[in-house]
């Protein structure tokens, strides 16, 4: 399977390069969290959850970039790029003027108009945002890692930065909206600096002279956003409804169960940004069995790292969540057990494979369902059994959405699914982290103290699982030094047999 050669390198890199941004916003969380107490800081996540608008006001163009880019001449790609430029400035002008002229009505319905200027300087900080968010699909479609990892490290440099300047000088939250409103224009002057640095590679920039292909770009788009939208919005939808039913206090401590373990959706979503093009050209080849192949392999790599950390974390959150955001959170932990009921469901990005297999409708279908139930069964389980319902609502719906993505696979490609999943290992995986985990559970039950018992417990596991796993024939040294194994961006993994 030469074209799936060196995909896991090539992730590694991307991942490397997005994992320090969202080593960052952990950092703040945590930072935050701790310095501010539960209230103050469900009040500076009632501002920041507005970051999931942002990302439906990229309107989808970042992902077109990755199709139109490979397949343009050098003659058509200056008008693309030029007009997307306009568009993202566009959009992201919008934004300024939707969270100055509407910030009273959002602080309003979650019942806290003392946010209201917090989110119009909000609004500037993502404006900036979406006029930059050209960059990745740009660098990572010419190998220009250097310039990606440039734009996260600075981003990631800053947010650790302002957390540390928040601690030590106990700012205001109105210092640190302004103080990203700043940067953001200096990221966008840079992404834009760099961009240009590449016109050897790709021409001049032609800014208005893309109306041509204007059109074509906002109908592929469309659909795009449209399920983007949907997705971010059952993503998001939990936190709304604590916020809007329950207030800022609970939200803080809703929002540090609800908070995701920084590197795994990372290592997904970058995986699958190598995947999902050689999916596309197997099944354009109709090459079912190299599909179904590399969707297999891909699964086995994924679920050997995400599922020993699921049983790890659901076992000790209740030493985790207090050692690293304090007691004030404590009420955390159920919420937290809850979301981590997901995790077994990322072994694949189910909708990047439908995609692949030329469904986009089924997809955005899928995830309409899905956002319908999850919004009928947040609204309920609020109401009847408080603040831990919309976490419940959220898993089970998200159960939902997957199984009907699987069923639309599985029905494509005319296999049963044990042929797609690899059952058998998956088992395995789940036998060698549970002994794992019981093992370091049985020699820590008996410590007192927080710190002690995580430490412990961690080694202890990650030897157990490592041991067993290699054992089992599980865990191969090869493709984890692949994984992280781009040196000088993207040139180690050349040549390595798939």
């Amino acid at each position: 399977m030469s074209e799936s050669k060196g995909f896991q390198g090539q992730a590694g890199i991307v991942g490397f390069c997005r994992s320090i941004y969202a080593a960052s916003i952990f950092v703040l969380n945590i930072g935050l969290a701790r310095s501010m107490g539960t209230d103050a800081f469900g009040s500076f996540q009632q501002v920041f959850i507005f970051n999931a608008v942002f990302l439906v006001l990229t309107l989808g163009i970042p992902e077109t970039m990755y199709y139109f880019l490979p397949r343009l001449s050098s003659e058509e790609r200056p008008r693309f790029l030029g007009q997307t430029l306009l568009i993202l400035c566009v959009t992201g002008g919008f934004s300024v003027l939707l969270f100055w002229f509407a910030a009273p009505f959002f602080a309003k319905i979650q019942h806290n108009p003392s946010i209201a200027p917090q989110l119009r300087i909000f609004g500037i900080y993502g404006a900036f945002l979406v006029a930059s968010s050209f960059s990745d699909p740009v660098f990572i479609t010419f190998k220009r890692f250097r310039f990606l990892f440039a734009l996260n490290a600075l981003h990631a440099l800053f947010l650790v930065g302002l957390t540390a300047w928040y601690i030590t000088e106990k700012g205001a939250p109105h210092t640190l909206f302004s103080a990203m409103a700043v940067f953001g224009f200096c990221k966008f002057i840079l992404a834009v600096t760099l961009l240009y640095r590449m016109r050897p590679v790709m021409g001049e920039i032609w800014l208005f002279r893309g109306k041509s292909m204007l059109l074509l770009q906002l109908s592929f788009s469309l659909p795009i956003v449209l399920s983007s939208a949907t997705e971010i919005i059952s993503r998001w939808l939990d936190k709304y409804v604590v916020s809007f039913f329950f207030g800022a206090e609970v939200l803080g401590i809703f929002f540090i169960g609800a908070i995701e373990i920084p590197f795994i959706g990372i290592l997904v979503s970058s995986v699958y940004s190598v995947v999902s093009p050689v999916l596309n050209s197997l099944h354009h080849k109709n090459d079912t069995a190299g599909f179904v192949k590399l969707t297999g392999k891909t699964i086995k790599f994924i679920s050997k790292i995400i599922w020993p950390v699921f049983v790890y974390f659901f076992v000790f959150a209740d030493h985790i969540i207090p050692l690293v955001f304090k007691e004030a959170f404590q009420g955390a932990v159920i919420p937290f057990r809850i979301y981590l009921l997901m995790m077994p469901l990322r072994i694949a990005s189910f909708g990047v494979i439908v995609l692949a297999l030329g469904r986009p409708r089924v997809v955005f279908k899928c995830a309409i369902l899905a956002l319908a139930a999850n919004f009928v069964l947040n609204i309920v389980l609020a109401l009847k059994i408080g603040f831990v319902g919309p976490a419940i609502a959220t898993v089970v719906s998200t159960y939902m959405h997957v199984f009907m993505l699987l069923f639309i696979i599985i029905r494509e490609l005319k296999v049963k699914v044990r042929e797609l999943i690899p059952l058998s290992f998956l088992f395995s995986v789940a036998i060698t982290s549970g002994l794992a985990v019981t093992l370091a559970y049985g020699f820590t039950q008996h410590f007192t103290g927080d710190l002690r018992t995580i430490v412990s417990s961690f080694f202890l596991f990650s030897g157990v699982y490592l041991f067993l796993g290699s054992k089992a024939g599980l865990i191969q040294l090869a493709d984890f030094l692949e994984l992280v194994g781009g040196r000088y961006f993207g040139k180690g993994t050349k040549g390595r047999k798939s």
